[in-house]
């Protein structure tokens, strides 16, 4: 079992796909070395996963065609200096499911995201997304293991600092 007071590190990519209905703003999120608790089965599940699947996230059997149930309870914060917090219902003002990542987007995905009023997320574990050449093979890999989920959620930009921006 992994030290759940051990630092972690949680990593988020953006990227802009394109259906024949439009382009979607995705947001992939990975933690690397999971915090593992035991199931209901006794066996050891991972927490990033198994708490969003509580809240309506679905399973990702196939990366190239993500489920999109919406879940209303969560969202994705995007300040102007691109600081990223991901909030679930169980987030305090001091801490969120995934808080203070830079994250870099790619031309259009803001755009997108903000005209949308949400992004779909896609939180795995070992995505690997540091190298995003192999993002396909490790995304389907994950969804294998039924370490991968998805939920279309709500999409905000903030002000530094997480105030809602006018």
């Amino acid at each position: 079992m992994t030290d759940p007071d051990a630092p972690r590190l949680i990593m988020a990519l953006a990227a802009l796909v394109t259906y024949p209905a439009g382009k979607i703003p995705f947001l992939w999120v990975d933690d690397p070395t999971p915090v593992r608790a035991p199931g209901p089965g006794g066996d050891p599940i991972s927490v990033i996963i198994a708490l969003p699947l509580r809240d309506g996230f679905a399973l990702v059997a196939d990366p190239a065609q993500p489920p999109a149930p919406t879940v209303t309870s969560w969202r994705v914060e995007l300040d102007a200096t691109g600081l990223l917090r991901v909030c679930s219902p169980r987030d305090t003002p001091e801490q969120s499911f995934v808080s203070d990542l830079q994250l870099a987007t790619p031309p259009g995905w803001r755009e997108h995201a903000h005209r949308l009023g949400a992004v779909l997320l896609l939180v795995g574990c070992g995505l690997q997304l540091d190298d995003a050449a192999h993002l396909e093979e490790n995304a389907a890999a994950c969804a294998r293991a039924g370490l991968l989920i998805s939920a279309v959620v709500a999409y905000a930009e903030t002000q530094p600092g997480g105030r809602p921006r006018p």
